[in-house]
């Protein structure tokens, strides 16, 4: 059987598929911190939550998000993730590619007694994301 929170946390993808960026949010609590680790950024309202997420739809259209993975530890759980789609838009100070991209990631989602997210820890690989776009090199082999 699937807890609550493990239902939150796949709601959550289904809605960023759906676009329905309101339903994505709606299982935050009201204080809670939203951590970006690749770039870097902690978001602490479900207004900026919404505005990133509308950021990178911009620039990428189609882009679908999986759960491959579900570790459902109660209070915390973790999704390992796989995101595809096409840069049609801008990312960032970049233009769009035209390229296709998948890459992989974890969401660590930590809730309250109540069932809200307090804490959300996203790490996706952006690096082979970009150099899938063109917009980094790989490193050397050795």
């Amino acid at each position: 059987m699937t807890s609550k929170n493990a239902r939150t946390a796949a709601a959550q993808v289904e809605a960023f598929n759906r676009r329905d960026l309101d339903e994505q949010v709606s299982g935050y609590a009201h204080t809670f911190a939203m951590t970006d680790h690749a770039r870097g950024s902690t978001l602490r309202s479900t207004g900026e939550v919404k505005k990133w997420n509308s950021e990178f739809i911009a620039g990428s259209s189609d882009a679908r998000v999986k759960i491959v993975e579900v570790i459902d530890a109660g209070d915390i759980v973790v999704s390992v993730l796989e995101m595809d789609g096409t840069n049609d838009g801008p990312l960032g100070p970049m233009p769009a590619s035209g390229r296709h991209f998948t890459t992989r990631g974890v969401q660590i989602l930590h809730f309250d007694r109540e069932g809200r997210i307090v804490a959300h820890d996203n790490f996706f690989d952006q690096l082979s994301m970009m150099i899938q776009l063109g917009f980094a090199q790989p490193p050397p082999q050795s």
